[in-house]
């Protein structure tokens, strides 16, 4: 009825337009995937998740419609006239391309891991397309000039759409976790070891049994000092392979192999390998399984790689040399250039997807196992043209107490039914990222091998449980494991979250002259700290379950009451000049316009910005309140909110030996380092598998690190095989 409303000169130029638009809005779509598709495992950046999301899905929608649009208007014209006219014909040869774009890049093959399970929807799509565009060739353009360019773009098309079927189903889980399963092993048979036992007893044979233990001999994983850099790449990409291969089943729940972790725990604990190294091996194997789960690398690291870019290549370049040959006079000039462009784009991308598959770890280390200073290696060194990231190399920050100071407009604010979307781009407003630098994996690698070496002899993730309350208790801080002991996870992380955001604040000034390691230790809990919130605000599914975001929205909530209830306070001292500013300060303070304090003098210097203003403000309020008494009681049961139990935290840390800067930081950190370890390693492959598709996260790295360790959940040793054997004397 709408289109009705329109001039007739717009519908009869949106009948004329309509096709053309939606295949060049398909191709758009395409050119976007492959191009965000890829880099989406390594950029963090929001907008890129939801371009890629939003372009993902509309890429196979936009074909199919264009698709049943052209099936739709070549039935109406064979109807009207009997037969397809030549203008007609040129629209049916873009089906096959349609076709190709259904069949998607080979740079994403899926958006989520939930995509993967929707292969068997993905087959029946490729039944109906595949017979949709095999329909419009026998109707339009069987007998034509253009069949046999067509018959090879359908053969390309077909070729990329079952590709695409058949690695969602072999990504998806449940056969990804055959594919690991080694065939069963079903042992002796009973029956006739004993019928073979009774035989020999009646000989008159003493009989006894006897078990020998089968051993596998472990790969060699060792670590080789003293490389050079290019030696230590190539050294390293191999060991991340072979070790990828063995902790694979890790990412679907699968245990693993006694004498495979021994040689990886070797490996990781070895002196020569440092926190460069280890992590540097973990984001290769990291990259690896983004391939297997989200890409086309499955099929393409094969024999069948190379064909089928034969294939792809040659087809499309030879329909656009016989179509550059042909006449075309009969056809409109705009059909032949939107033509044209579909097939020189379809070369363009494969060309693409060649030099980045060429860029990849798999080709890579393929290369390697060539032998030195061959023409193939060579050649495939010589296309490596551009860096090929394998993550976002950052670590997300999220401040409960920077969110609490600012004040955003909502976008959705006058429409309740999407207060949960507002909710959470809201909330995404608030993430900052720093750098994966090298001193931070230092710090870390140093406190997991410490951890690994405390938990030796241990009743692992139990004894790792125990070992923040163990940290407290060793620097003879027993009066703080109220704040670990007794209580969930989440509440713990939000309580010492606080708590180190004002000692930070407390000791910004004073750490100025202190030793290269106890800045570290201020700087990495302050980090640390902020990740952990961020992963329990945003990802709580890759921490303990708990209630940790009720938790935190009472706090939030908690937090801005006692900040409003602060500048009412204040706003009250109406003192001549004094009430003037306090009245300034409390317009400003959710405004941002001004950097310099105002009457709360919590520091002497200008800020950068209002924001940084805001919170060195709101953490010197806090520092001010009274915890005499634990907040926990007399909150009681009421509310989940620990903005004061985390003042009294922090109270208590700035009274331990308050002069000793080395001491406190040096305790704050390892209690951060065991809460990031734990978390780790309590957390499933699932989740770990999932974040690879948003540029990765540092527990996923510090997981399967702990796993290469020993130390993790599903990382439990398989029992060695025994072989029963006979004796007779």
């Amino acid at each position: 009825m709408g289109f009705l409303l329109l001039p007739e000169n717009t519908r009869e130029l949106w009948k004329e337009w309509e096709l053309r638009f939606l295949v060049l809005l398909s191709l758009f779509l395409q050119l976007t995937l492959v191009t965000l598709g890829f880099r989406r495992k390594s950029i963090y950046k929001y907008w890129i998740q939801i371009v890629v999301w939003t372009t993902y899905l509309l890429a196979d929608s936009i074909a199919t419609l264009a698709l049943g649009v052209l099936s739709n208007r070549l039935a109406n014209i064979k109807e009207m006239k009997g037969m397809i006219d030549p203008k007609s014909q040129i629209t049916a040869f873009w089906a096959p391309f349609l076709l190709l774009h259904l069949g998607g890049p080979d740079t994403i093959t899926a958006y989520a891991l939930e995509d993967n399970e929707l292969w068997l929807r993905q087959l029946a799509r490729l039944c109906v397309q595949v017979g949709l565009a095999c329909y419009i060739y026998f109707m339009a353009l069987l007998g034509s000039t253009l069949s046999i360019l067509a018959a090879g773009m359908i053969l390309v098309g077909f070729i990329k759409y079952v590709e695409r079927t058949l690695c969602l189903y072999l990504a998806s889980e449940d056969r990804l976790r055959d594919s690991m399963l080694s065939l069963p092993d079903y042992g002796p048979i009973y029956p006739r070891l004993m019928e073979q036992y009774s035989l020999k007893k009646e000989e008159g044979y003493r009989v006894s049994m006897d078990e020998v233990m089968e051993v596998p001999a472990p790969e060699d994983l060792s670590v080789n000092s003293g490389q050079a850099m290019d030696e230590e790449k190539a050294t390293a990409l191999v060991k991340a392979y072979e070790l990828f291969k063995i902790f694979k089943p890790v990412f679907v729940g699968l245990i693993l192999n006694s004498g495979d972790l021994e040689a990886s725990k070797r490996m990781f604990t070895n002196d020569a390998m440092n926190s460069a190294m280890a992590f540097g091996i973990v984001e290769i194997e990291l990259g690896f399984m983004y391939d297997l789960l989200y890409t086309k690398a499955l099929l393409l690291n094969r024999a069948w790689g190379i064909i089928r870019w034969v294939i792809n290549l040659s087809g499309p370049c030879a329909v656009l040399v016989f179509f550059s040959l042909q006449d075309r006079k009969d056809y409109p000039k705009v059909d032949i250039y939107i033509s044209f462009l579909l097939i020189s784009v379809a070369i363009l991308l494969e060309i693409y997807s060649v030099l980045q598959a060429f860029t990849s770890d798999w080709v890579e280390h393929w290369r390697i196992q060539r032998p030195e200073g061959s023409a193939i290696s060579s050649a495939v060194a010589f296309l490596r043209i551009w860096p090929n990231p394998r993550w976002s190399n950052s670590v997300a920050q999220f401040s409960l107490l920077k969110s609490s100071s600012r004040k955003r407009n909502r976008i959705f604010s006058k429409y309740p039914c999407f207060a949960k979307l507002d909710d959470k781009l809201e909330k995404n407003f608030y993430i900052d990222y720093k750098e994966f630098k090298s001193n931070i994996k230092e710090w870390t690698f140093g406190h997991m091998r410490k951890t690994v070496g405390y938990l030796e002899g241990k009743s692992g993730l139990t004894g790792l449980k125990l070992e923040a309350s163990e940290v407290l208790k060793k620097s003879n801080n027993d009066h703080l494991n109220w704040s670990v002991d007794g209580m969930e996870f989440d509440q713990s992380i939000l309580i010492w979250h606080i708590a180190t955001e004002l000692c930070h604040y407390k000791d910004h000034d004073v750490r100025r002259g202190k030793r290269p390691e106890d800045i570290k230790n201020y700087k990495m809990s302050k980090l640390v700290s902020q990740y952990m919130l961020y992963l329990l605000v945003l990802h709580p599914s890759m921490l303990p379950t708990g209630t940790g975001m009720l938790r935190y929205e009472d706090t939030l909530v908690d937090a801005q009451k006692f900040f409003e209830d602060k500048l009412a306070v204040l706003s009250k001292k109406e003192t001549g000049i004094n009430s003037s500013v306090v009245k300034t300060w409390a317009q400003n303070l959710f405004k941002k316009e001004k950097h310099c304090h105002t009457s709360v003098k919590s520091c002497n210097k200008a800020h950068k910005s209002t924001e940084s203003r805001d919170l060195c403000e709101l953490c010197h309020l806090l520092l001010q309140v009274g915890t005499q008494l634990p907040a926990m009681k007399i909150r009681g049961g009421r509310s989940r909110a620990v903005l004061f139990d985390a003042c009294h935290l922090a109270s208590q840390l700035n009274k331990i030996e308050s002069e000793d800067f080395s001491r406190k930081w040096k305790l704050i950190g390892k209690v951060w380092a065991k809460f990031l370890i734990y978390a780790a390693c309590q957390s499933k492959g699932y989740e770990h598998s999932e974040s690879l598709s948003r540029g990765g996260e540092l527990i996923s790295h510090v997981w399967l690190l702990m796993a290469h360790l020993g130390v993790a959940e599903l990382v439990q040793t398989s029992r060695a095989q025994c072989i029963t054997k006979m004796i007779l004397s």
